[in-house]
């Protein structure tokens, strides 16, 4: 299974989200890209859909920003992927009016297929938000630091070095 750039980037974005909501200042759209080097208006459209979702408030203007309107705990990672995938379809047989497949209801694939997807997404509905906020052992050298905030201090690091 794979999962398409716009599960991936939602997911970044609701993880740096959850990763600086005891910040005073909000994180912004222009913040995450940056931190991310993803395109501004791909994660425009991409908030607008969390916040379509009730997942994130948007507010414009001076002090203006993101914020996670669930708590981390609540948002399970196979609820983030079913939101966010829109094709599940793993094969052609699963899609009866595009399926052309000379096998379908003779072959024991598409069972095999649609119980490893239904598996992929409970392991998934096992972990929340606030877990991919714990930090990994590559994190440590970043003290202090959350996982999610760490490519803007690399980047940073970075610009010094040179």
């Amino acid at each position: 299974m794979r999962l398409t750039q716009r599960t991936d980037y939602t997911l970044r974005v609701l993880m740096y989200c959850a990763a600086c909501a005891e910040r005073a200042k909000l994180p912004t759209v222009s913040e995450i890209a940056e931190a991310h080097g993803i395109s501004r208006s791909h994660l425009m459209k991409i908030v607008m859909d969390l916040a379509s979702l009730g997942w994130l408030e948007t507010t414009r203007g001076r002090g203006g920003g993101l914020r996670l309107l669930r708590a981390p705990a609540s948002l399970s990672l196979g609820e983030i992927v079913r939101q966010t995938e829109t094709d599940m379809d793993m094969v052609e047989c699963f899609d009866k009016h595009l399926n052309s497949c000379r096998l379908d209801g003779f072959c024991r694939l598409k069972g095999i297929i649609k119980k490893a997807s239904r598996d992929f997404i409970e392991s998934l509905n096992a972990y929340t938000l606030a877990d991919l906020l714990e930090p990994t052992s590559a994190a440590l050298e970043f003290a202090g630091q959350l996982p999610h905030l760490i490519p803007l201090k690399k980047n940073a690091t970075k610009a010094r070095t040179v």
